[in-house]
C-alpha cells in the first residue's frame, strides 16, 4: 500500500469516513489522491425553484470548501468530476474510466471507497464501482454511516466479518476531525451524527448487488414521506439495485 486512491463520493466524506485514516497511513509513508466522484450539490431542476438562480453560488461555496479541506489534508493531487450529487448513477461507465486512466497515471496500488452500507445512494454506487478493479488492486472500503436496526450508526459496519482495521481517535485527531468538519460549513446540518473517536476499514467484501445493504429502512430513506423536498432523496433502493446489477 503505498500510492492509494481515495474515492470521495461528495466533498466532505474524505472527513466524514477518513480522517484519521488518511493521516496515519500518511505517516507511514503511503501518498494519496483524492478523487471527488461529484460536486455534492444538488442538480438545479431539483432545487426548489427560488434557489435555482443561486446555484453558481452554492457550486462555488462547495468547492472552495473542498480546497480548503484539500490544503488542511496537505493533498496536492486531486481531481473533480462536475457531476451534482445522487447523479453518479447515470455516469457509472465514464467514472470507471477516469479511475482506470488514474491507476495507469499515478500508477496506483491500492483504492479506498465507502462501504456499501445505504448512507447516501452515491456512496453505494462508489462501492460497486470500486469492486470492478478488485481483481487488479488492493480494495479497502471504509464506513460512514448508515441506519441498520432503525439506528444511525456513525464509523462502525453493518455486520463485522473479523478483518476490520478500527482506529480509535487520538485527542489530536479528534480536534483535526472536528476542524476539518468546520469547513464544510454548508453540510453543517448533515454532519452532526458523525463518528469523532472511531474509524473503520477493511478489505472490500463480496456485495450481492442485487439486494439492498441491509434490510429496513436505508439512511438515506429515513424521510421518504417527504421525498418531495429537494433535501430528501426520492430514489428507491431497487432502482439503485438494478443499475448495480447491471454494472457487475
Amino acid at each position: 500500500m503505498k500510492k492509494i486512491l481515495l474515492l470521495i463520493p461528495h466533498p466532505d466524506d474524505e472527513i466524514v469516513g477518513t480522517s484519521a485514516i488518511v493521516q496515519r497511513k500518511k505517516k507511514q509513508g503511503c501518498s494519496f489522491f483524492f478523487f471527488f466522484l461529484t460536486n455534492g450539490v444538488l442538480e438545479k431542476n431539483e432545487m426548489w425553484p427560488w434557489n435555482r438562480q443561486n446555484y453558481e453560488n452554492l457550486l462555488n461555496v462547495r468547492i472552495n470548501e473542498m480546497k480548503k479541506s484539500l490544503k488542511l489534508f496537505e493533498i496536492n493531487e486531486f481531481c473533480l468530476q462536475n457531476i451534482p450529487t445522487r447523479q453518479l448513477k447515470y455516469f457509472i461507465k465514464p467514472t470507471i474510466d477516469k479511475i482506470s486512466k488514474l491507476i495507469s497515471k499515478y500508477k496506483i496500488d491500492s483504492i479506498f471507497t465507502p462501504a456499501y452500507e445505504g448512507g447516501h445512494q452515491d456512496h453505494d454506487v462508489t462501492n460497486c464501482i470500486a469492486s470492478i478493479f478488485k481483481k487488479r488492486l488492493n480494495i479497502f472500503e471504509y464506513s460512514e454511516y448508515n441506519n441498520y436496526q432503525n439506528k444511525i450508526n456513525s464509523n462502525t459496519f453493518i455486520k463485522k466479518i473479523g478483518n476490520e482495521v478500527c482506529y480509535q481517535l487520538t485527542n489530536k485527531e479528534v480536534e483535526f476531525k472536528r476542524k476539518a468538519l468546520n469547513i464544510y460549513y454548508s453540510e453543517k446540518t448533515n454532519l452532526n451524527y458523525v463518528n469523532l473517536r472511531q474509524e473503520c476499514y477493511r478489505p472490500l467484501t463480496n456485495y450481492d448487488y442485487n439486494l439492498p445493504p441491509h434490510e429496513g429502512v436505508l439512511f438515506y430513506r429515513r424521510f421518504s414521506l417527504f421525498s418531495w423536498h429537494p433535501r430528501v432523496d426520492s430514489s428507491h433502493p431497487s432502482e439503485i439495485c438494478k443499475i448495480l446489477n447491471e454494472v457487475n
